[in-house]
Parts: structure tokens; C-alpha cells; sequence
């Protein structure tokens, strides 16, 4: 029986196919200062403690001012459903399908296909794997701030969650995950019952509309320039959006996931790692491994939100899928613009050259891609450009045209996947928009901040 009202994954299954897959066994996998994962009572290992670590490395800030960039809902019921993660694929599609998830059908994978290549829901087992907490059918908020967060204070405890209908909703958690890498940190994941499927029009709607921070036992702190640290408590967000809302004929009113922010750097591997379990498998996968130091030489980073993007809501993006999503804008003096449509093309902007190599910040470079590729479905993704820097600070708009010309929408975790079940209702493709580019190529904008966490972080 599919509960209408309910839905899919917190963008972890990239996460999760390393530490519930390949690579090393998370019982005795440990991070790069040797301290291994936790194991909380019988419920197994997890490597929540790992996520509590006050470590950031060239985190992106993306205002020179700490605040709540935004809140969403970015999907329903699909974080713990039992048996999604069953070795018998018939067993944990009938799962997945019946409370609401997508499962896809594949037809080209170059290695042996696991449930995560399949669907984006996980099982309860998979979600405590990650969190240190044990739920079923949760839904999924994302939180942006504009200064990443440091990890040690950041728990459920901290947000209340205020539903359209004026009812007051806990967290059960909140993590970093699935951005892990030690220079992200800046968008966080709650975990709870926040909504349903039901669109605006149907009174039963439930969707949060407020999340403000509130002062717990560890009060939430952001990190700023040079290590200071600011206190979020007070700090407060509306939404009047859900994902599952119907579907309007203008693709600019889509209520999919959609870029808050983007920023243009000179290339960096600064802070490209993060915890041992985390990355094996998954890093690296920045613009200099995927495309070469020569090509890489600059870095136009998006930060997403509403979930992480998909070409379907399963399926990962490829590194050469910038024609099919996005399309950045360069300003000559004049003020005419130059769309860069290809990757791979030499474009002029005021005389000076600039091209597309492709995307990074997803998976590990290979020979070709597939439908088993594993990426990390987070909310970073880089455009990665080579040419003159004269011609990349002139990049002022990034695209995503969702359709028509050849543009397909993007999707989160929610969405319908290749092989959606008639009747069910999954979160909404991107609507058409664009956001202005930040100049970062004399300031990047990043943070870097390292902390020894009190020791009942590392042994709860």
C-alpha cells in the first residue's frame, strides 16, 4: 500500500555505497587520524562520531555575512524503509515501491549493480549507519547558511520546525552528510516527519514553512573568516514551497530543486577529503583528477538546494553532462552575452578564450559512464574551466534552462526515476532559473578552522 503523503532518500546513497559497500568494512574502517567508527550500542557501527569532528579545509563561505540562506522540504518517508537495502533485489524493490520510493530498471551498467544503483531510499540500518540514530520513514529539510557550520555543535536539537499548519515538528537528526568534504559544510540535513505529498491545493497539506535555531545543551556556531565563530541561535528562515506541489504549465514556477548560489575560484584541491569511510570509492573527484592541472583551471562552484540533482532522481549526473543542465553566461563590456552552450569549446569573451572541460565534485574519474556510476549526490557541483582569467571573471550567470534546446530539468532524491509507479506522486523537476556568479578569483571566500571535540562527541 503506498502511503500518499510520504517519499524518498536523504541524499546519502552515494555516501552509503561506500560505507555499506565497497572498500573497507565499517566495523573496523578508520578516518585519517586512525580513530575508528563508533559502535552504539547493538545497533552496529556508525560513523556519525567521524561527522562531529571540527575540521574544515577551504569550506566555502557564500556571504560575507553568517545567516540562513534557505529552507526545504526536500522529500518524504523514503529515509528508513525496512528491507530497501534486502541482497534480493525482487524483496527490496516491493519495499521501496510500496511506501512511495522509485526503483529504477537499468539496461547498461559496467560492473554488478547494488540497490543504491537501483533506488535512493535507504533502510533503516543504512540510515543509523550514517546518523547514530535508528528511524523509519522520515523525511528530509535541508538548511543552507551562508558560513559553513562547525560540525561539533550541530544536532536535531537545534531547529524547531514550523509546519504550514502552525504545529511544531522535531528533528531527529542533523548532519553534514551527504557533504562530507572537509570544504563544504555548509549545508545541513534534519531528519523527521515534515511533510507529505499531498499539492497546496489540498487542504491536508504539510510542508514546513519556518525553521528557526534555538538554544540547546551545544548552541549551533558557524565559522567565519580567519576561524570566527558565530553564534546561529536566533537565526530564522521561511518557506512557502513544497516539492510535491502540482505541476504549473511555466517551467520558472517548477518547484524542484533549484542553485542558491554559485561562485567562480581559480582551481583548488584545498580541503578536497574528508573522512576515511566516507571516500573510499568517492575521492577524488575534483576538477584537476577528472580533467588534468593544465585544463583545470578554474572552478565554478553551484551550491543546490532542495535536494542534490539528478538527471531522473536516482541516477547520477556524468561528468560530461553540462550541455544537458547548464549553461553559463559571460558579459563582454559592451554588454552583449556569450552563452557557453558546449564543453569543449573554445568561446571568446571580449577577445579572451574560455572553455568548458566538463563537471567534477561528483565520482571518481573513469574510462565511461554508466547507470551503476557512483557519485555523491551532494549539493556541491563544480563546472571546470580552462582559458583566461580575464575571460572567467567575465562568467556572470549560471543557467539552468530545464527545457527546451536540447535542456532537461534536474530532479532530487524524490524524483520518479526511469520507472515510476502509476499513481504515486514524486517531488517536482527544476524550474527554469539562473543566479548571478560570485567573483572569487582574487577572494575565494573559504574557510579554514580545526578543532579537538570534546571527548563525549567522539564516544556517545
Amino acid at each position: 500500500m503506498v502511503r500518499l503523503g510520504v517519499a524518498p532518500k536523504i541524499a546519502i546513497s552515494g555516501v552509503l555505497a561506500v560505507v555499506m559497500g565497497a572498500g573497507a568494512s565499517p566495523a573496523t574502517a578508520a578516518d585519517a587520524d586512525g580513530r575508528r567508527m563508533d559502535k552504539i550500542g547493538d545497533s552496529g557501527p556508525t560513523i556519525a562520531p567521524l561527522l562531529k569532528r571540527d575540521i574544515l579545509v577551504g569550506a566555502d563561505m557564500w556571504d560575507t555575512v553568517p545567516r540562513l540562506m534557505s529552507l526545504t522540504l526536500n522529500f518524504e518517508g523514503i529515509i528508513g524503509i525496512p528491507y530497501a537495502d534486502d541482497p534480493d533485489f525482487d524483496v527490496a524493490s516491493a519495499a521501496v515501491t510500496a511506501f512511495g520510493g522509485a526503483w529504477n530498471t537499468l539496461s547498461e551498467c559496467s560492473s554488478p549493480p547494488t540497490t543504491i544503483s537501483h533506488t535512493t531510499a535507504v533502510s533503516p540500518q543504512q540510515y543509523y549507519s550514517v546518523s547514530g540514530v535508528y528511524g523509519e520513514f522520515l523525511d528530509v529539510v535541508q538548511v543552507q547558511t551562508s558560513w559553513p557550520v562547525r560540525p561539533s555543535t550541530l544536532d536535531g536539537t537545534d531547529f524547531k520546525v514550523t509546519l504550514n499548519d502552525g504545529s511544531v515538528a522535531k528533528a531527529v537528526a542533523a548532519m553534514v552528510v551527504p557533504n562530507f568534504e572537509y570544504n563544504e559544510r555548509s549545508v545541513l540535513i534534519l531528519n523527521g516527519e515534515f511533510g507529505n505529498r499531498f499539492p497546496k491545493s489540498d487542504p491536508r497539506v504539510r510542508y514546513p514553512v519556518k525553521v528557526e535555531v534555538v538554544r540547546d545543551a551545544t548552541p549551533l556556531q558557524l565559522v567565519g573568516p580567519r576561524g570566527t565563530l558565530a553564534s546561529a541561535v536566533g537565526m530564522s528562515i521561511t518557506n512557502d514551497k513544497t516539492p510535491c506541489d502540482d505541476l504549473s504549465s511555466d517551467p520558472a514556477q517548477w518547484p524542484g530543486p533549484r542553485i542558491i548560489a554559485a561562485k567562480m575560484t581559480r582551481m583548488s584541491t584545498l580541503g578536497e577529503d574528508g573522512p576515511a569511510p566516507l571516500k573510499q570509492g568517492m575521492l577524488p573527484n575534483d576538477g584537476i583528477s577528472l580533467y588534468g592541472k593544465k585544463e583545470a583551471r578554474f572552478r565554478m562552484r553551484m551550491l543546490t538546494v532542495g535536494g542534490a540533482f539528478s538527471p531522473d532522481g536516482i541516477f547520477g549526473l556524468h561528468p560530461g553532462d553540462y550541455r544537458k543542465h547548464f549553461r553559463l553566461v559571460g558579459i563582454e563590456d559592451d554588454g552583449t552575452r556569450v552563452p557557453l552552450t558546449e564543453s569543449g569549446k573554445t568561446y571568446f569573451i571580449d577577445g579572451h578564450p574560455i572553455r568548458v572541460e566538463g563537471l567534477a565534485d561528483l565520482g571518481v574519474k573513469q574510462d565511461s559512464y554508466d547507470q551503476c556510476y557512483q557519485e555523491d549526490s551532494e549539493n556541491q557541483i563544480d563546472v571546470i574551466l580552462s582559458g583566461s582569467v580575464k575571460a572567467a571573471e567575465r562568467i556572470k550567470i549560471l543557467q539552468i534552462p530545464s527545457q527546451g534546446d536540447g535542456y532537461s530539468p534536474l530532479y532530487n532524491d524524490g524524483g520518479p526515476g526511469n520507472n515510476p509507479t502509476p499513481g504515486v506522486r514524486y517531488t517536482a523537476p527544476s524550474p527554469r532559473h539562473s543566479v548571478s556568479i560570485i567573483n572569487g578569483l582574487k577572494d575565494p571566500m573559504r574557510v579554514t578552522f580545526r578543532a579537538t571535540p570534546r571527548p563525549s562527541l567522539l564516544q556517545r
